[in-house]
């Protein structure tokens, strides 16, 4: 008996593609192998295994790449010739007996991971996650934020050369993903999202009755979570004070739109609201000092206080707010409206400088975005004394840890805060 494994392949030039096919064993037997049957008998095993074509050596039987597909397939080799060893002891076996032992046997089954990956109806890592993506109740901001860490799962398996299964995807995928984006110059606070999408695509798919996931993601390890991030903390993500704000709102535009870019920032800094909410918001949304509206992003609704420097803000347009520019064009005019306002303390953050990336001083101004001001929504009424639980009605997040990971108040803030509070009491 001969066995080599192959790729399931119908033309040559599938050899030279990206794409995916089933790798299967060619068993062949030639006619002393059996006492009443003269011809050659050929027998094809699949593995439920798949790997890239253009990373497959023909003649061996082998991966160029991926030395945990070639050790499987090494140990899966042994295992059949053993079997047929062990039938063939006992007399020469009948060619169905030998396909049954093959589908029967626990050792081949454990060895290629067949009780995870030859359910029926098995639905593949990628497959699953394109079909969660579509189907997900989020925002279409998440659904892209969803869709991006897929690239970046797709892009990742080609780059080594391999394609993901639900049992790989433990621990050490998780270590050599982290290396793969660190390589790819992503910041910290990028990479730690795409793990948590991850994460969550594992958590969907593990309630699946067809799929069987590695269980790494939910180790906790010490108190860490084997998918912990890999940031200590997020160092560019900053929040105005009030007093800041307040410069913002008294300083002088040289022109009119940069004075309406100002005040949809300003409106942002006291709703906590995101840019794709400010685009919606209308008159009738406000009503009795109070601001309804449904989140876009969420679905929640939200109803917001309206203080007098947001009404101070709103009564310069009483019939419509300004146009809303895009995401990218706001964020870099409203750079320059703090630069005007003198919002230019020296702060920590990662920087991108010769194609590295590296932690250093900037000025304040640099690092503020659109989310900024929903960032210092939060912290400065929470700064206020106003607990945690009764904000999140106002910024419609669902639970008090995403809700916390706001809160940007520094140590000497902090004390500061406390010690007003001591001098109340």
């Amino acid at each position: 008996m001969k066995t080599k494994a192959r790729l399931n392949i119908r033309r040559s030039e599938d050899l030279k593609t990206s794409k995916s096919f089933s790798v299967f064993f060619r068993i062949s037997f030639g006619a002393a192998d059996f006492d009443d049957q003269k011809k050659y008998v050929v027998v094809n095993y699949f593995t439920g295994l798949q790997t890239i074509a253009k990373y497959w050596r023909v003649k061996e039987g082998r991966s160029k790449t991926d030395s945990y597909l070639n050790g499987v397939l090494e140990r899966a080799n042994v295992r059949i010739h053993a079997l047929w060893s062990e039938m063939n002891y006992n007399g020469k076996p009948d060619i169905e007996d030998f396909k049954q032992r093959l589908a029967d046997d626990k050792e081949l089954n454990e060895i290629l991971n067949r009780k995870a990956v030859a359910v029926k109806g098995y639905v593949s890592p990628f497959d699953f996650i394109e079909g969660y993506i579509g189907r997900a109740n989020v925002g279409e901001g998440t659904r892209k934020d969803y869709a991006n860490t897929l690239m970046h799962l797709k892009a990742f398996d080609e780059y080594r050369g391999r394609t993901a299964t639900w049992r790989e995807m433990g621990y050490q995928y998780y270590l050599e993903l982290v290396n793969y984006l660190k390589e790819k110059q992503l910041k910290g606070s990028t990479i730690d999202k795409i793990i948590k999408n991850l994460k969550l695509f594992l958590q969907q798919a593990d309630l699946q009755d067809n799929i069987s996931v590695n269980q790494d993601f939910k180790r906790i390890i010490s108190g860490r979570s084997l998918f912990a991030k890999t940031s200590n903390e997020e160092v560019d993500h900053i929040y105005l004070d009030e007093a800041e704000i307040k410069m913002i709102t008294d300083a002088d535009m040289p022109d009119a739109r940069l004075s309406e870019i100002r005040d949809l920032f300003i409106i942002q800094c006291w709703t906590g609201l995101r840019i794709s909410d400010l685009s919606r918001l209308e008159r009738r949304h406000i009503s009795n000092g109070l601001l309804s509206i449904r989140t876009k992003k969420t679905k929640e609704s939200v109803v917001i206080p309206v203080v007098d420097e947001l009404q101070t803000v709103l009564n310069k347009y009483p019939e419509q707010l300004p146009k809303i520019p895009t995401d990218q064009h706001f964020n870099r005019e409203i750079k320059k409206v703090c630069k005007l306002a003198g919002i230019d303390e020296p702060t920590m953050a990662e920087v991108k400088t010769n194609g590295m990336t590296v932690i250093k001083q900037v000025p304040k101004y640099e690092l503020v975005t659109s989310h900024t001001a929903r960032r210092s929504f939060a912290t400065n009424l929470y700064r206020r004394g106003i607990p945690s639980t009764q904000l999140m009605l106002l910024t419609g997040h669902r639970s008090e840890s995403s809700f916390l990971r706001y809160i940007k108040v520094s140590r000497e803030d902090n004390a500061r805060d406390v010690a007003k509070k001591l001098r109340i009491s």
